[in-house]
């Protein structure tokens, strides 16, 4: 996991993409009132979904029923 400022994110902005699609990082960009942002890929954020949807049902791969 990576952190970066805004300005640093705003200046390298295709350089964090490739690294969050490329690499597999997380880049966490923090904010005021500490409301941060994270930067991370389509791919690791739905294997994140996932995740969470098999937590809430166990027994189920998909998030749906279990057969």
């Amino acid at each position: 996991m990576l952190t970066t400022n805004f300005s640093a994110m705003r200046s390298n902005l295709k350089k964090y993409c490739d690294l969050a699609c490329e690499q597999n990082e997380t880049i966490v960009v923090p904010c005021e009132e500490g409301k941060n942002v994270v930067l991370m890929s389509l791919d690791k954020y739905n294997q994140m979904m996932e995740s969470i949807r098999n937590a809430k049902n166990p027994g189920t791969t998909d998030g749906g029923s279990a057969t």
